[in-house]
């Protein structure tokens, strides 16, 4: 197996960063902003049989408890009352808040 070995550093490359880094930059007239694009539609999801996903549906999703730290523990302070676990209470938590959403926007 061949080890790759680092290229050398060059002081000078690294002055350069930095002088560049700490200069003042140039006044640039801001373009000018572009006009909002229509979303697509998607179109809905097909009906599907038992047990068959609907294509070009994600079957994950990644959460992050960004700025909101008691989150996790209410979870699973809502999962244990409930004796259920934590990824139904939240998928059931998920499903219950975004219909309380839609119907806040419809009404």
């Amino acid at each position: 197996m061949a080890i790759k070995k680092r290229t050398p550093v060059d002081p000078a490359k690294i002055e350069a960063f930095g002088a560049a880094a700490d200069a003042p930059t140039q006044e640039v007239e801001a373009p000018a902003p572009a006009p909002k694009a229509q979303p697509a539609s998607r179109p809905a999801p097909r009906a599907t049989s038992a047990g068959e996903w609907p294509e070009g549906t994600s079957k994950t999703f990644l959460l992050r408890w960004s700025k909101n730290p008691e989150l996790p523990a209410l979870l699973a302070e809502v999962a244990e009352l409930e004796d259920r676990t934590q990824q139904k209470t939240a998928l059931r938590a998920l499903q219950r808040g975004l219909e309380v959403i839609r119907a806040e926007h419809k009404g």
